[in-house]
């Protein structure tokens, strides 16, 4: 599964199917060391940290799960070709084509009848809002 065209990557299910069982194995172990403390009035303090760490990953991984899925989907990124004129300088941009390289000769200068040679290829990037 590939993020192509605005598709959104899934969790799969048996890594969902693990944290839940091991949120339930968690609590499981929880609930008995509480169990042991009103029964035996002796504290097992390493079985209630380790079982409270445990239902605090499993939530904490199951909300990121959760968010990535439900999160926005990727636009695809806009890479522009510049294209300049050795004689007069020149210049145009235009989308990326595939087969553009540095330094290829693309045709004549529509002013001078020059060569256009391809100058630079990068991706456009867009400033996220800043908000205050």
């Amino acid at each position: 599964m590939g993020v192509e065209g605005g598709e959104v990557r899934r969790a799969p299910i048996f890594f969902i199917a693990v944290i839940l069982i091991m949120l339930v194995m968690s609590i499981a172990a929880f609930i008995l060391a509480i169990t042991v403390y009103l029964t035996q009035n002796t504290v097992e303090y390493m079985n209630i940290i380790l079982s409270a760490s445990a239902i605090l990953l499993s939530i904490y991984l199951l909300l990121q799960m959760r968010r990535r899925t439900l999160g926005p989907s990727l636009e695809p990124l806009k890479v522009l070709t510049v294209i300049r004129c050795v004689g007069c300088n020149y210049e145009s941009r235009r989308e990326f084509e595939r087969g553009d390289y540095i330094l290829k000769e693309i045709g004549q200068c529509p002013k001078c009848n020059g060569t256009l040679y391809i100058h630079s290829i990068f991706r456009e990037v867009k400033e996220k809002e800043k908000t205050y």
